[in-house]
């Protein structure tokens, strides 16, 4: 099957198409969808201070103009807070630089971090607004923002849109995955959902067609912040690391827009919080949940087992 891979948005990409080798269509058809990957990050990534993202979050102005793209990846990040009662928060930047995140993490995993806890007033997702009409951002200026994963999750849907006319599709970015239709040999894509105990392990396969899995996990992203080991995924209850007793949180939904939102979720809040059937799945589109404890169980909604290889 033709594949192409990228590092981007910090993280491995994948892209495969179920289709002939050695089909100029498809080379084009995947340069397309790893075009929409770069932008991505070139357009949302904290890490670039050329990004668009960066301008923003550094603009000393009360009003920002901004992008179309901006603006609307935004607006829904802040729709996706109310819906959640504010668990999942794109306003966490701050959160994360006082534990010391603030460069890429491969240079923030090598180097021990100390710091005291800031006690200026922590400003949060109601802080801030979209003029969609007018592509303005309102918000005080130390309302920044933080749109890594659900980035990630928007870039691999986006991926995937190139790749729509072919009769199977694959799209991995970092372990957000978004498929359509089924591989070459096969009538449904396989996916290894990771032990996060074990990175040389599995904890799980789940066959899918038409829709995407994203993972929350404290497994990948760790560091020494004044002596304690901390992690990227923020509560935003307290601007504290989740503390949940989770290792990991998968979902199964119909987006990977909306699985990474609903992965953060189900992390900071737990096995049993979230689920297929209840109001707030509904809205984001899951199918199914699997959580992986710190002490080694492993808890799984109805919806997931119907996904899993062993059906």
């Amino acid at each position: 099957m033709p594949q192409r891979q990228l590092a981007a948005m910090g993280t491995d990409c994948l892209l495969i198409l179920h289709g002939p080798e050695d089909d100029p269509a498809a080379e084009e058809a995947l340069e397309r969808a790893a075009q929409q990957v770069r932008e991505y990050e070139e357009r949302f990534s904290r890490f670039r201070p050329e990004s668009e993202l960066s301008r923003l979050n550094e603009s000393p102005q009360d009003q920002v103009q901004v992008g179309a793209e901006l603006g609307a990846l935004l607006a829904r990040s802040l729709e996706y807070a109310r819906i959640t009662g504010g668990l999942f928060d794109p306003v966490v930047l701050d959160d994360l630089l006082v534990l010391g995140y603030d460069r890429t993490f491969e240079d923030v995993r090598d180097r021990p971090h100390d710091g005291a806890v800031g006690e200026t007033p922590r400003l949060r997702w109601r802080d801030v607004l979209v003029d969609a009409a007018h592509q303005v951002v309102a918000r005080p200026s130390g309302a920044r923002v933080d749109l890594g994963g659900i980035a990630k999750g928007a870039a691999a849907d986006a991926a995937i849109a190139e790749l729509s006319s072919y009769s199977g599709a694959l799209v991995d970015l970092g372990g957000d995955i978004r498929v359509q239709g089924r591989p070459t040999d096969s009538d449904f894509w396989i996916i290894e959902v990771e032990d996060g105990q074990r990175p040389d392990g599995a904890v799980d396969y789940i066959r899918l067609r038409n829709g995407a899995v994203a993972t929350s996990s404290l497994r990948k992203r760790r560091w020494l912040h004044n002596g304690d080991i901390v992690h990227h995924i923020i509560d935003p209850r307290n601007g504290q690391p989740a503390r949940a007793g989770v290792l990991q949180c998968s979902v199964i939904a119909d987006t990977t827009e909306h699985a990474e939102v609903a992965a953060k979720v189900g992390f900071i809040r737990g096995p049993g919080f979230l689920h297929e059937r209840s109001e707030l799945g509904k809205a984001l589109g899951v199918r199914g949940i699997a959580w992986l404890t710190l002490d080694g169980t492993y808890r799984r909604t109805s919806g997931w087992r119907k996904h899993e290889l062993d059906c």
